[in-house]
């Protein structure tokens, strides 16, 4: 599901990178600051600063084991779904990624305008980041970002989550939890959402139990719309509530999504939800109102009952998303629009 060209929010692998000029004098001088301040040895052993305290952590990453700052305090992240985790931790990054403002959720959008922007997708001004100072740099090891890793890292240690189509969204808020040293709270997120799953499992169980849901998004492919599978995201949380799906979503393999025309509002006959993805203004994204305005799709059961639910966290990167996600459902169930 998490597949490049099937995230609006992560632009495709295949968009071009241009070329960007050397480093100004001034860049250059910031990026010597920085590789200075870093105080990185080389090797996988901490480092100990005046008063005993290790300086530096070894992390994991996709790119092997790295040398990160035991408490990195400028940071900067080249992609969307490390940003909202840093935002869920409490931490501010100097600097973030352009994911589009229209997709950017809600709760992050006040932040998201306040901070340099240093990304656009697979655009990555280097200057930029290297003016910002960054002590840490983290992201998401998608093919784009894969490319950039060698010259990132030449600024900053880079810390990239490992990138799959099958690991889940969790994968991703983990792996920057990890990266800048803060599991205890990213602990207290996860219980969160496990008492949010719980409560909303009781309230609604049996509905749940008893409804079949369908995943759409809009599409990109011209006059066609997406189905997305039980494991994607949303479909993985709302198998962690309880929900059963529709066959439109049964059909489509894990990891995958199935571009269909607008003209096959047939395919979602059998659902008495679908949930499809908003902008963050709640108005449908990335044209799936060309679905709605078809007779056919008006003629729908899920139509007819007006159990047409739509969410701006659709593709989840952190758990504050996820409990969105959830928030979503359950005001569906409760015949609650806002």
């Amino acid at each position: 599901m998490l597949s490049e060209p099937s995230a609006p929010r992560t632009p495709s692998a295949t968009t071009p990178v241009r070329p960007r000029r050397a480093l100004s004098a001034v860049a250059a001088a910031a990026l010597a600051l920085v590789l200075a301040a870093c105080g990185s040895t080389g090797s996988d052993s901490a480092s100990s600063d005046d008063s005993g305290k290790a300086a530096t952590r070894v992390v994991a990453t996709a790119n092997g084991k790295v040398t990160v700052p035991a408490h990195p305090l400028r940071i900067v992240s080249v992609h969307s779904w490390s940003t909202e985790t840093l935002l869920d931790l409490g931490v501010k990054p100097v600097g973030m990624e352009n994911s589009g403002e229209t997709y950017v959720p809600p709760r992050y959008l006040k932040a998201w305008k306040a901070t340099p922007k240093v990304a656009s997708g697979a655009e990555l001004d280097y200057e930029k980041i290297a003016e910002l100072r960054p002590d840490l740099i983290v992201g998401v090891d998608v093919p784009y970002l894969s490319k950039a890793y060698k010259k990132l890292s030449a600024i900053a240690p880079t810390a990239f989550a490992p990138f799959s189509e099958t690991a889940g969204w969790t994968a991703y808020p983990d792996a920057t939890a990890r990266f800048v040293n803060r599991t205890t709270q990213m602990a207290a997120l996860k219980k969160k959402y496990e008492d949010r799953i719980a409560a909303v499992r009781k309230a609604d169980g049996a509905e749940l139990a008893a409804s079949h849901w369908d995943v759409i998004q809009g599409g990109f492919d011209n006059g066609n719309y997406w189905i997305y599978s039980t494991a994607s995201p949303v479909g993985t949380i709302l198998s962690q509530l309880g929900a059963g799906f529709a066959s439109a979503t049964t059909s489509v393999a894990k990891g995958s999504t199935k571009s269909v025309s607008y003209e096959r509002a047939d395919l979602l006959k059998d659902a008495d939800h679908v949930i499809y993805y908003t902008n963050n203004d709640g108005s449908p994204a990335n044209n799936i109102q060309k679905l709605f305005a078809l007779q056919a799709f008006k003629e729908l059961p899920a139509a007819k009952k007006k159990q047409v639910a739509g969410t701006a966290d659709f593709l989840p990167g952190s758990y504050e998303d996820a409990l969105g996600v959830i928030d979503s459902v359950h005001k569906a169930l409760n015949g609650q629009t806002g």
